[in-house]
C-alpha cells in the first residue's frame, strides 16, 4: 500500500502564536507544514524545500511580507507556488488597507498578484477551504478533503 504524499504548505508570520494556530489547522487538515518568522527565513527555506503553497503576512522584521514575495515569484522554480495572503491590515483602518490594496493592484508582468487574501481574523475551516482550493489540480479531489477530524 502506497502512502499518498502530502501537500506542503509554508507559513510565514512573525506571531509565533498565529504561526502555530495555522500549523495546527493545517497539519489537523492533513497538511505538512514548514515554519518561518520572517522573509528571509521564508526565502531560504522556500529555496532548500519548495513548498507547495505559502501563507504570508505582509508586516514581519527583517524583510516584509511584500520584499519576499516579490523575490519568491521572481524565481522560476517558485514562481507558480500558490500563495495567499493573510493579513489583518486591510482591515485595521482606512490608512492601511488602500495601501495593501494599492500593493497588490500592480502590473507587473514579471510578477503574477497572490492568488488570494484572506483577512484576520478567520475561522479554522475557511483556511482549510482556502488552501485545499488554491493547490487542487482539475479532476483530482482537494488535498487533505479525505483526512477525518480526530477526536
Amino acid at each position: 500500500m502506497s502512502k499518498e504524499v502530502q501537500p506542503t504548505v509554508l507559513v510565514v508570520d512573525d506571531d509565533p502564536d498565529f504561526v502555530a494556530f495555522v500549523a495546527a489547522t493545517l497539519e489537523g487538515g492533513g497538511f505538512r507544514v514548514l515554519r518561518a518568522y520572517d522573509g528571509v527565513e521564508a526565502l531560504e527555506i522556500a529555496r532548500r524545500t519548495p513548498p507547495d503553497l505559502v501563507t504570508l503576512d505582509l508586516q514581519m522584521p527583517r524583510k516584509t511580507g511584500v520584499l519576499f514575495y516579490r523575490q519568491f515569484k521572481s524565481e522560476p522554480r517558485l514562481r507558480s507556488v500558490p500563495v495567499v495572503i493573510i493579513t489583518g491590515l486591510r482591515q485595521a483602518n482606512s490608512y492601511t488597507a488602500p495601501f495593501v490594496d494599492a500593493f497588490f493592484d500592480f502590473n507587473d508582468p514579471a510578477i503574477p498578484k497572490p492568488d488570494a487574501f484572506l483577512d484576520k481574523p478567520f475561522d479554522k475551516e475557511s483556511l482549510l477551504s482556502l488552501v485545499r482550493a488554491k493547490l487542487a489540480a482539475p479532476g483530482k479531489p482537494e488535498p487533505g478533503s479525505d483526512v477525518q477530524p480526530g477526536p
